[in-house]
């Protein structure tokens, strides 16, 4: 099964073994690609994080640091943690501009039934923004579970349930998207006008670059262990 991720200055497909990722440094796209390992999966991360922009890092960095003080020196605490919590479950919501066009890029890439190649970016460009598999599919069920406990129960306990919605959307995917559409129809309104954005050639051409990677290692491994 081929996965994507965005960040905010490139795109990565990946399944359980390999991993291809694109990014835009100086205006210049670079490619890398290698099998997933745990030094891999820290690489990823180290990028993702460091990729926002410096007052979204200032602000996730002031909010650990809150979290951390208020579990030491409760009598300080303002604001309950477990709302940073929240703020995480809904980070699609105030993902940065550029990380929405990367969003956006890759999902379209994921849509266009064709051959994915740069020279039809164009084409690719005009392919459906909305990716039925897309995260935004756990976010809107975190949200269904917070928000149908939140009245009724302390915010921890909320929180709980939200997590509980995701777990739940992860463990009967076939059969909520058969009972539950409505669901599935919210995600689809928010992917189209509020998780992504409609992405520039550059957000397309980084998003194409990195998918074509993927494949081109995904078939030399394929080839590998074929040989072996």
């Amino acid at each position: 099964m081929i996965m994507g991720m965005s960040f905010s200055r490139g795109v990565l497909f990946h399944d359980r073994n390999v991993l291809a990722c694109a990014e835009v440094k100086n205006g210049v796209i670079e490619v890398w690609s290698e099998k997933i390992t745990l030094r891999t999966i820290g690489k990823l991360w180290v990028r993702v994080f460091f990729s926002f922009p410096w007052y979204y890092q200032l602000l996730h960095l002031l909010m650990l640091l809150y979290v951390i003080a208020s579990a030491i020196f409760p009598e300080i605490e303002v604001l309950d943690p477990w709302w940073i919590a929240v703020y995480a479950a809904g980070f699609h919501f105030v993902f940065p501009r550029e990380l929405k066009k990367f969003h956006g890029a890759e999902h379209k890439v994921f849509s266009h039934m064709g051959e994915k190649k740069l020279e039809a970016w164009e084409e690719i460009a005009r392919a459906d923004i909305v990716n039925e598999g897309c995260s935004t599919n756990l976010v809107v069920w975190f949200f269904t579970g917070f928000l149908l406990v939140l009245p009724f129960a302390p915010l921890v306990y909320s929180v709980g349930a939200g997590f509980a919605g995701i777990l739940i959307a992860m463990a009967g995917d076939k059969w909520l998207r058969k009972y539950c559409r409505l669901l599935y129809r919210v995600s689809r309104f928010l992917q189209r006008y509020s998780t992504t954005r409609e992405p520039n050639r550059i957000h397309l051409e980084t998003a194409i670059r990195s998918y074509r990677q993927f494949e081109y290692l995904r078939k030399k491994e394929a080839a590998a262990s074929h040989a072996a």
